[in-house]
């Protein structure tokens, strides 16, 4: 599929391989009914010194929630597919499996699309006077305390700060910033 140039994707593409990024984001994920392009748009923006406030956060929900709709039975799918729950010969299941991945993947890749469209980098506030740390920390417990399944980002606080060390891969800068935040 040929889909159109994208920071965001390639942004996402790249910390993705980081290690444990993945694996945090989906234990967010599974555990917190977290968004993973959420997460991600968050430390995007972040990284640019951009703040998002509640309105630009309630665009972004608005505008990735119809693909949770798509991408959820998707991974669902995968998930019991993987788990060969289903009684068909292997080779069936394996390509079955591809499919299911590689939809969900381009329904994930049209998500960011999506909440890179709805909301323009230009159109968020800077947050100058903040590190592009703090500024994810504060784009992601925005979205964090938005969600009904944790009652403050305070609950998170140990997944969030590893998820920070590794995209941006200065330890003692994420603690000096978790810290103040605390």
């Amino acid at each position: 599929m040929d889909f159109p140039n994208s920071a965001l994707w390639n942004y996402t593409t790249q910390i993705w391989t980081l290690p444990d990024v993945e694996a945090i984001c989906i234990d967010l994920q599974n555990n917190h009914d977290a968004n993973v392009n959420m997460l991600l748009y968050c430390c995007w923006a972040g990284t640019k010194n951009l703040c998002l406030n509640e309105d630009d956060l309630q665009i972004l929900l608005d505008a990735v929630q119809p693909w949770q709709t798509i991408t959820k039975p998707l991974r669902d799918s995968r998930k019991l597919m993987k788990n060969q729950l289903i009684a068909m010969p292997a080779k069936i299941v394996d390509q079955t499996l591809a499919n299911i991945t590689e939809m969900e993947l381009n329904a994930e890749h049209m998500a960011q699309l999506s909440l890179e469209k709805v909301l323009k980098a230009e159109n968020i506030s800077s947050c100058k006077e903040q590190n592009n740390i703090k500024c994810s920390l504060c784009n992601i417990s925005l979205y964090i305390n938005s969600l009904d399944s944790i009652s403050s980002a305070d609950e998170i606080l140990p997944q969030i700060s590893s998820l920070l060390t590794a995209i941006f891969e200065d330890e003692e800068a994420v603690q000096m910033t978790m810290t103040g935040h605390v």
